[in-house]
């Protein structure tokens, strides 16, 4: 496992969702490791080809960026098992900082490996 995995960032989390809750909120409760589910919205009424990260906890975080979404969303239209976890918050360490989203996601079924970052000792 790991090989096949790849960091993606999220976009859209300093908006509001639709019903009313804060994506910046459930940013703040997000920690690196927690899956994510990348969830296709044919319905919505910007963009056709969307695909929504909605967080463990059921709450949207963002989008993935047009581009990206057009491919993963064509393989999840197209039952591939897409798998994603939190990877980091961004601005989690900074008091009042925008949060934002970057995720490890893998195409093939398995479970995203966290990667932990490298220690160097003197």
């Amino acid at each position: 496992m790991g090989w096949n995995d790849f960091s993606l960032p999220a976009i859209g989390e300093r908006h509001d969702n639709e019903d009313g809750t804060s994506r910046q909120e459930e940013l703040s409760r997000c920690e690196p490791g927690e899956g994510v589910r990348l969830v296709r919205e044919p319905e919505n009424e910007h963009d056709h080809m969307a695909v929504a990260i909605i967080s463990c906890r059921g709450v949207k975080v963002g989008y993935l960026k047009r581009d990206r979404a057009v491919w993963i969303g064509s393989k999840i239209d197209r039952g591939y098992d897409v798998r994603a976890i939190v990877e980091r918050v961004k601005g989690s360490h900074l008091p009042g900082a925008v949060l934002g989203l970057v995720m490890r996601v893998n195409l093939e079924g398995e479970h995203p490996e966290l990667i932990l970052p490298s220690v160097r000792i003197p």
